[in-house]
């Protein structure tokens, strides 16, 4: 948790469902942001999953989920699609939100909130590697970069942190 939240500053990405995803989207929500790729073949399953569960232990806290949102950010644009994404996400929680964009735009959100990635984009081959952080980001109701988590992560230990974190905040997140 960081005692100055950072405000973010413009882009934009498209949705799984081809829906504009800017900085408005982020304002009124806590949102947790992830960036990684759909044919992750272990950082992306398990990090998703693991927030599918944290996000069912904040539905069943006493504030509820009403203002969160997860969302999955893919650094690999070439390969995923908006439908492509939509499928991902779905899968660990229909709530999920897939989004991408185009390199400049993915540069410009992962180096405001430090978050470290390469596509290994090699002529001929199909299947290159793209390396990520595993970290998932917290931007709070007013498009600042709260907080982060870095791994291990632990679905239960999210929902509790982000619980005493919303509650710290408190009225001054509206």
């Amino acid at each position: 948790m960081f005692p100055d939240p950072k405000p973010l500053t413009a882009f934009a990405f498209t949705d799984h469902e081809n829906r504009a995803f800017d900085l408005s989207r982020l304002k009124g929500k806590w949102s947790f942001l992830f960036f990684g790729y759909t044919h992750c073949p272990d950082i992306c399953p398990t990090t998703l999953a693991i927030l599918a569960r944290a996000h069912e232990s904040i539905v069943k806290s006493a504030v509820g989920a009403k203002d969160v949102q997860f969302v999955f950010i893919s650094v690999d644009p070439n390969r995923d699609t908006a439908s492509k994404l939509g499928q991902y996400v779905s899968y660990f929680d229909t709530s999920f939100l897939g989004v991408t964009g185009d390199n400049a735009q993915l540069g410009n959100l992962a180096g405001q909130l430090g978050a470290a990635y390469e596509v290994a984009i090699t002529p001929g081959v199909e299947n290159y590697p793209v390396y990520h952080t595993a970290a998932v980001f917290l931007v709070d109701p007013r498009a600042r970069y709260h907080a982060v988590f870095a791994p291990p992560l632990d679905a239960e230990e999210i929902g509790r942190r982000f619980e005493v974190l919303r509650q710290l905040d408190g009225p001054k997140a509206t």
